[in-house]
C-alpha cells in the first residue's frame, strides 16, 4: 500500500471511529439517574434454605439477543450488564455496516443510536467527512473490504443506568479487487446509557491496539478470499440478534 493509501485508511478508521461520537469530549453532562431495578428475591418458591449462589449456578446463562435492528445495526436489549456488553460488541461488529451507509442514513442513524445529550450535539460534521473520505479513498471506499471481529470483551463498569465496555477487535480492509488487505488490531471504550427503552451510545474512544506479531511462516490471501468472507454474517450476530425466517 502506497504511502497515500495508507494516509487515507488511517484517517477513514480515525474519521469513523468519531462519527458517533464526534464532539463527546466537549460536553461532561451526566445522564439523568434512574432507580437499580429491584433484585431478585434471594430464596426459590417452596425451598426454603436453598443457597441463593448455587441456585444462580445450577441455572443456564440465557443469551442475549437484541430485539431489532436499525438500519441493520442490532439494538433492542435488556436492561443487565449482559445487555450493555451484547450492545456494545455488535456496535462493534456492525462498523462495516456504517460504513456503507450514505451520509444522510448515517446521520440519522446516528441521531437514533446515541444518547440524547450526544445526538442534541449535531451531526452537521458527518457530512463534510464523509465527502472527505470520498476525496482520500475515491468514491468507491464503501465497496472496499471492510470486516471488524470482535475478539475480546470485558465491563470496565456499570450500574443500572450506565455501563462502560472494552471490545478488543480486528479491522480488515483493503481494495477487494488488487488489495493488499491490512489488518488493524484496535480496542474500542464504549459508554452507554439507558435511554429509550435500550442502551445509547455515549462515547467511543478507539486506540490502537494491542497489535501481535504477524507470523513470519504465513503468506497473505489473495483479495478474493476476504471479498468471500466478508460477505459472511458477522459471527457475534450467530447468537446475539433475531432474524426473520419468512
Amino acid at each position: 500500500m502506497n504511502g497515500h493509501k495508507l494516509v487515507g485508511v488511517v484517517l477513514v478508521v480515525a474519521m469513523l471511529g468519531v462519527w458517533a461520537i464526534r464532539s463527546f469530549v466537549l460536553d461532561t453532562g451526566a445522564s439523568e439517574p434512574s432507580t437499580r431495578p429491584a433484585e431478585a428475591s434471594s430464596t426459590v418458591p417452596g425451598q426454603a434454605g436453598v443457597d441463593p449462589a448455587e441456585t444462580q449456578a445450577a441455572m443456564p446463562v440465557q443469551p442475549v439477543v437484541a430485539a431489532g435492528d436499525l438500519a441493520e445495526v442490532p439494538v433492542g436489549y435488556p436492561r443487565s450488564e449482559r445487555g450493555a456488553a451484547t450492545s456494545a460488541v455488535n456496535w462493534v461488529a456492525s462498523f462495516p455496516t456504517v460504513v456503507r451507509m450514505g451520509p444522510i442514513r448515517l446521520d440519522d442513524t446516528l441521531g437514533q443510536l446515541l444518547s440524547e445529550r450526544r445526538a442534541a450535539s449535531g451531526t452537521d460534521e458527518v457530512v463534510a467527512d464523509y465527502f472527505m473520505l470520498i476525496d482520500e479513498l475515491g468514491p468507491d471506499f464503501a465497496s472496499r473490504v471492510w470486516i471488524e471481529s470482535p475478539l475480546q470483551v470485558d465491563i470496565l463498569d456499570a450500574d443500572a443506568s450506565t455501563a462502560t465496555v472494552a471490545v478488543w477487535a480486528l479491522l480488515v480492509t483493503g481494495d477487494p479487487e488488487h488489495g493488499p488487505i491490512e489488518a488493524l488490531w484496535r480496542t474500542h471504550r464504549i459508554d452507554l446509557v439507558w435511554e429509550r427503552d435500550d442502551w445509547r451510545i455515549d462515547d467511543v474512544v478507539i486506540t490502537e491496539g494491542p497489535t501481535p506479531i504477524p507470523n513470519e511462516v504465513a503468506l497473505p490471501s489473495p483479495a478474493s478470499d476476504f471479498v468471500t468472507v466478508d460477505a459472511w454474517e458477522a459471527a457475534v450476530f450467530a447468537d446475539t440478534t433475531t432474524e426473520d425466517d419468512h
